[in-house]
């Protein structure tokens, strides 16, 4: 009967697993060895940023920002510390991918928020909002070209940022009815030039004759078709009242 060499490894046996084991951590440090061989090499510095975005105006302050890392050594950028911070410094963004490309590139993909109103605050100035209304920019001071519903609230811009969240109860209350609205006919946000309430009531202006419409609660989808049904045929000047069922009630605005 032949004996096994002792040199010979035989799996299962505890010479085999102290043996596999300490492979294992050569490996383990060969590699992160390699690693920081390639961390400090010239070959790897950030020399090129592209950026793939909807906003061109963007793309060119990304870049911008970014260019602040070139002739750093791409594995020695943190990507999730400057993908926080770029999110930061730009509210408008809601996510963003940065990706490293060899040997001396950074791939960046960028969404945007999608702005759902405006918000007009009482010193005239005007900010886009989500449908949650958080503060996105003001509008024609950032990277957003959007025409909109308008909100009228009685607030102060002073008193928020961006990427806060407006809370109050008047401007969530025109918001909700808004998103009711277009969640009914999303192509009826064409027709609506603002938003605004009175005595507690929710009122929205038309766009093309600047007339006054209430719509009430009930049976939204109904008075739109309604509406759009008689809509040519209305003067400019008017209150038109569609709370009642099946009927267009109209009056000379005075408010």
């Amino acid at each position: 009967m032949s004996k096994t060499s002792r040199s010979t490894f035989v799996r299962g046996t505890r010479r085999y697993f102290i043996y596999f084991f300490l492979s294992i951590v050569l490996i383990v440090l060969t590699v992160s060895a390699s690693f920081e061989i390639i961390k400090r090499t010239d070959l790897l510095k950030l020399e090129k940023v592209s950026i793939d975005g909807e906003s061109e105006r963007l793309n060119y302050h990304l870049e911008q920002d970014l260019s602040a890392y070139f002739g750093i050594n791409l594995y020695r950028l943190d990507l999730e510390l400057i993908s926080d911070s770029l999110k930061t410094r730009y509210p408008i963004i809601s996510e963003i991918d940065i990706k490293r490309r060899i040997l001396s590139s950074l791939k960046v993909k960028y969404l945007m928020e999608k702005p759902f109103a405006i918000v007009n605050f009482t010193d005239g100035k005007n900010y886009y909002t989500t449908k949650e209304l958080k503060i996105l920019e003001r509008v024609n001071y950032g990277y957003l070209k959007r025409s909109l519903p308008i909100i009228t609230t009685k607030l102060k811009s002073s008193d928020f940022k961006i990427g806060s969240v407006i809370s109050d109860s008047l401007t969530m209350k025109m918001n909700d009815y808004l998103l009711e609205v277009l969640q009914v006919r999303q192509d009826f946000q064409e027709k609506i030039s603002d938003v605004f309430i009175i005595d507690n009531k929710v009122y929205f202006r038309e766009i093309l004759r600047g007339n006054i419409v209430y719509f009430g609660k009930d049976n939204i989808s109904e008075k739109i078709d309604l509406f759009l049904s008689y809509n040519n045929s209305f003067t400019s000047g008017l209150y038109i009242d569609l709370s009642y069922k099946d009927q267009i009630v109209t009056r000379k605005a005075d408010f």
